[in-house]
């Protein structure tokens, strides 16, 4: 099991390395232009934010772009982090009145779900909640055994 565990940790550590060395070579450039805007919403949206996160940022950085009066690429970079953080600082309201809820987690292999699912279970836990995992992963059956542990 450990051995899955550290392929996997490997694996995302290989998927953060290229995604955000795709932004800081995109954004090493000289000036903004607009396939600039068009690379970075792409590696945005295959980093799996998913389209309409990635155009808010770009239309949130393209305005301040213009604010601000950013020319050159390597200014969004501080720009881009700026926003990423702003967003995942605010807190999502949660809303759980049906009975029973049930939270689907979906997203590409490798990009963490049981690992989340597992997290959301030990939260929801941890207010009292009674929780129920149940791996649907098809093509891994160690799903099931990284949920017990």
């Amino acid at each position: 099991m450990f051995s899955a565990v550290k392929s996997l940790r490997e694996s995302l550590t290989r998927t953060r390395d290229a995604v955000f060395g795709r932004v800081a070579t995109l954004l090493g450039q000289s000036e903004i232009t607009a396939e600039t805007w068009d690379e970075l919403e792409a590696t945005l949206i295959q980093a799996d934010l998913g389209a309409p996160l990635a155009d808010a940022l770009i239309q949130r950085l393209r305005a301040r772009a213009s604010a601000e009066g950013l020319i050159r690429a390597d200014a969004l970079k501080g720009a881009l982090g700026q926003e990423l953080r702003r967003l995942l600082s605010d807190p999502c309201p949660l809303t759980l009145s049906a009975r029973p809820t049930v939270i689907a987690l979906v997203g590409v292999n490798g990009s963490g779900k049981t690992t989340s699912a597992a997290k959301l279970g030990r939260y929801f836990q941890r207010q009292g909640r009674s929780v129920m995992l149940a791996a649907a992963d098809t093509f891994r059956a160690a799903a099931i055994d990284q949920l017990q542990a």
